[in-house]
């Protein structure tokens, strides 16, 4: 059963508070004051949800009571009786929020009666609609992170918790990492594309302190640069047209855990002055909000760019590459560390056998030579993509054999020194090499090439024209 609402009845002068009293007396817990500082008092000791007073009364007006009651008591509702004609006053305080409905006397009962039901009823529905709103920015909140959450164990179905790796490239890696990992140090992760940054960043969270908490990994160059500050920072309600309800950014999202900074030379100009406020201060401040907010994250870093190169040009902050660079390593691309093709194919092998539902019983041993000559321009992300497409095409429960390999994979193996043992030659032939493959993977799109290979566009182009393979 639904309370009565409780009244305070606020007036100088007896008869007309008993006339009021007996107005509302049957519908609502009346409670009764003769003067502002005595209504003030009441207040503090009982559940008011309305406030009706006369306005000229001594020593305290009734706005000036209610203004003074605003300030402990925001939400009631607050009704003024008048005879006179303080118009001026009447509506400076409705504009500011102090008066929420004023009456003039001569009053009737049924009249004010309505009048009172009316403004509780209507402000009833704005507190249920503020409390409703509430609810739905929590869940939203909720949602948006249990998404995450839900998005991140389905990817620990494709990223191991442990480094797959056969070289002593990656073993030494990984020894390196370990004198990290139980640190709150920022970690620079720098390699080409597709060489397996992010999962080394998983691999550093995992290892961590922090390895309960949340680990969100942001693409810095895939969000739109109008919508950066508030993706990353939040906002508040309000801060722009559109802004509904606050907001939480990735930093606070990820507070108490990991966030990882993907391809931060992608980041635009007024992303990298933000970050580096949060890595030197721990704060952050949100579209909207007045105040820094602090934050508690361990930062992980990674770049396909050369950023000192990018700091020289002026397009990366020099400040800030101090700032993320403090513990740099360096992942070594696929064709500098044969020794890990085989495990991270077997790998993917059982991987996609079971994501795809299909028994496939290895691999040839002239399989195996192909893939592990093969340059991989892409990195483990094509070896990815090539096993995938090998555990489609296999006979189910017969090894895999080379006839099923992509023809760029069968036909373009590691340039080796010829008879002559020219090195000079044998790199430029793997390079020309690497190229061609790339280009046919990427049906000549050069930006996509150049991305893959983990140089410029224009670096491309140069060598294309030095390699004959150049077409408009």
């Amino acid at each position: 059963m639904k309370k009565k609402y409780e009244l305070l009845l606020v007036d100088d002068e007896t008869a007309n508070l008993q006339k009021l009293q007996r107005t509302f007396v049957d519908q609502y817990v009346v409670h009764l004051a003769q003067s502002g500082e005595e209504a003030l008092k009441l207040l503090h000791r009982a559940s008011i949800d309305a406030i009706i007073t006369d306005q000229k009364m001594p020593n305290m007006t009734g706005i000036e009571f209610l203004e003074a009651s605003q300030k402990d008591f925001p939400n009631l509702v607050r009704i003024v009786l008048t005879g006179f004609t303080e118009v001026e006053d009447l509506i400076a305080a409705i504009n500011t929020g102090k008066v929420h409905k004023y009456i003039t006397k001569p009053w009737e009962p049924e009249d004010l009666r309505l009048a009172v039901r009316e403004t509780l009823e209507r402000m009833e529905l704005q507190r249920e609609n503020e409390r409703l709103a509430a609810e739905l920015k929590l869940a939203n909140e909720r949602l948006r992170t249990e998404n995450i959450i839900l998005r991140k164990e389905v990817e620990k179905e494709v990223h191991p918790n442990n480094i797959i790796y056969g070289s002593s490239e990656m073993e030494n890696i990984l020894r390196l990492l370990k004198r990290v990992t139980g640190t709150e140090t920022t970690v620079l992760i720098q390699g080409e594309t597709g060489t397996g940054k992010e999962l080394i960043a998983r691999y550093i969270h995992i290892e961590s302190n922090r390895s309960d908490q949340i680990f969100i990994p942001v693409n810095c160059g895939a969000i739109p640069r109008e919508l950066v500050e508030s993706e990353f920072f939040g906002h508040a309600r309000g801060a722009f047209t559109g802004a509904s309800q606050e907001k939480k950014g990735f930093f606070e999202m990820a507070h108490g855990g990991t966030i990882f900074l993907d391809e931060i030379g992608e980041a635009p100009p007024e992303l990298q002055v933000k970050l580096l406020r949060v890595i030197q201060e721990g704060e952050i401040m949100p579209l909207g909000v007045h105040q820094p907010r602090s934050v508690d994250v361990r930062i992980i870093a990674s770049t396909n760019r050369d950023l000192k190169a990018e700091v020289e040009a002026g397009r990366f902050r020099q400040d800030l590459f101090f700032r993320i660079n403090v513990f740099s390593v360096t992942i070594p691309p696929l064709r500098e560390r044969t020794k890990d093709v085989l495990p991270l194919a077997e790998f993917f092998l059982k991987q996609f056998s079971t994501k795809l539902n299909r028994r496939v019983a290895g691999f040839r041993e002239e399989t195996c030579r192909l893939l592990e000559g093969y340059g991989w321009p892409g990195n483990v992300r094509e070896l990815q993509n090539e096993v995938e497409r090998l555990v489609l095409l296999a006979e189910p429960d017969k090894a895999i054999g080379p006839e099923y390999l992509s023809d760029y994979v069968r036909q373009r193996t590691r340039a080796v020194p010829g008879p002559d043992g020219n090195l000079k030659r044998a790199v430029q032939h793997l390079e020309e090499e690497m190229i061609r493959a790339t280009l046919q993977r990427f049906k000549n799109n050069k930006s996509q090439t150049a991305r893959a290979l983990g140089i410029s566009r224009q670096a491309l182009i140069d060598k294309l024209k030095r390699t004959k393979l150049y077409s408009n």
